[in-house]
């Protein structure tokens, strides 16, 4: 149980109840995140727009990559909430479970392209230690072909999950999924 009520859809307002009907239809279910943003229409519907157009559109990387990002991220910041949500979209997308599994447990062991290991690196330095990006990141990153709406996405995703790890961790949010 939450450490604070979310608003599930029954409780909801008619025009929350529309924002939820639109995540459901775009990502197949309304997360508990989304149900603990509720209570505040403005928030709640912010935070649709950021992560529904962060995930779904393709500026650089495509949402398969993005998700394994999303994966990563939330595997480092240990998120007991969002890790379970990705480990399911991903399966949703037809990525091998044994390959999601090993994104979650420990990614640098996965079988995965170099270059596509090299990105995860980038965005698990960007979780953990902020503070001591520089240029030289983007620039390997560069050299290995990723053109700059790709690290873009990266550095989106990287960041968007900081946030959604600790706001579900803060407020103590249950998985939607085992």
């Amino acid at each position: 149980m939450p450490f604070l009520p979310v608003l599930p859809d029954e409780q909801a307002s008619a025009e929350v109840k529309k924002i939820y009907n639109s995540v459901s239809g775009s990502w197949g279910f309304v997360p508990n995140y989304f149900l603990a943003l509720g209570h505040d229409v403005q928030l709640l519907q912010d935070q649709v727009n950021l992560f529904t157009n962060a995930m779904n559109t393709e500026r650089g990387l495509p949402k398969m990559i993005k998700e394994q990002i999303a994966t990563v991220v939330s595997a480092v910041n240990m998120s007991s909430y969002c890790l379970p949500v990705h480990l399911e979209i991903l399966g949703r997308m037809g990525l091998d479970k044994s390959l999601s599994r090993r994104l979650s447990i420990d990614y640098k062991s996965a079988p995965l392209d170099p270059k596509l290991m090299e990105l995860l690196k980038f965005c698990e330095k960007l979780t953990t230690t902020p503070a001591d990006m520089r240029r030289a990141d983007i620039e390997k990153l560069r050299e290995l072909g990723w053109n700059d709406a790709a690290v873009f996405d990266a550095v989106l995703v990287t960041a968007i999950y900081a946030c959604a790890n600790r706001f579900s961790s803060g407020l103590g949010l249950t998985p939607d999924f085992d």
